[in-house]
């Protein structure tokens, strides 16, 4: 029995058409979400996967976390030899976003080895198609200190500037805030995607949030 025969095993049974085949020009990849922890201690991380533990190791244990979490949703990109090379996570809100009902992080990487296969894309068009979103907030983060740009030429800004590009296409929009971290560099970003089925009330608590200060009475 193969690999992915096992992993096989690992999908919900009522997630028909959650695990997906990808060609790229490195070999033959899969694209499963809603993936179990079973399934994520059946593979490993591949080495040029590191952009927010900076190390394989750590980053598995992240996305093991993160599958234990039934609360959230992890989109993984793996080969038949079980590396795991791309993932996306939503994942419920902290810190400053906590008041937030309905309301998830979106994460997402793709291995340094991977890259310009357009791999980031379908994940991102796995998730929107099986994952219901449209009476959900999404935001993203957009931290530089987690970019791994090395070899795309990219300044922060234009690596910015990309990220907006591509996640705008998934209907987020920039909103400017003053959450700490976002205002630590110039080159972060925050962006959100408000469904259009979201509930009233959890709108105007974002858009309270975005400009709140814990420091100004009444702000």
């Amino acid at each position: 029995m193969t690999l992915l025969d096992d992993t096989f095993l690992a999908i919900d049974e009522h997630l028909a058409g959650a695990r997906r085949s990808l060609t790229t020009a490195a070999g033959p990849i899969y694209l499963q979400t809603h993936c179990s922890p079973l399934l994520i201690e059946q593979l490993r991380a591949e080495q040029g996967l590191r952009a927010f533990a900076r190390q394989p190791e750590r980053e598995h244990g992240l996305l093991l976390k993160l599958a234990r979490d039934n609360d959230a949703v992890l989109t993984l990109a793996y080969t038949p030899e079980g590396e795991i090379i791309g993932q996306v996570s939503l994942a419920p809100v902290e810190g400053w976003w906590h008041e937030l009902k309905k309301t998830h992080e979106i994460a997402f990487e793709v291995s340094s080895n991977w890259r310009r296969m357009g791999i980031a894309r379908h994940l991102l068009d796995l998730v929107f198609e099986m994952v219901p979103l449209d009476d959900m907030i999404v935001l993203g983060m957009g931290l530089h200190w987690h970019w791994d740009m090395g070899g795309t030429e990219l300044s922060p800004l234009n690596y910015r500037s990309m990220l907006e590009r591509l996640c705008a296409s998934y209907g987020f929009m920039e909103y400017l805030t003053s959450e700490p971290n976002i205002n630590m560099h110039p080159a972060n970003i925050f962006l959100a995607r408000l469904g259009r089925t979201t509930e009233q009330e959890t709108v105007s608590t974002f858009f309270n949030c975005l400009l709140r200060s814990d420091t100004l009475p009444g702000m």
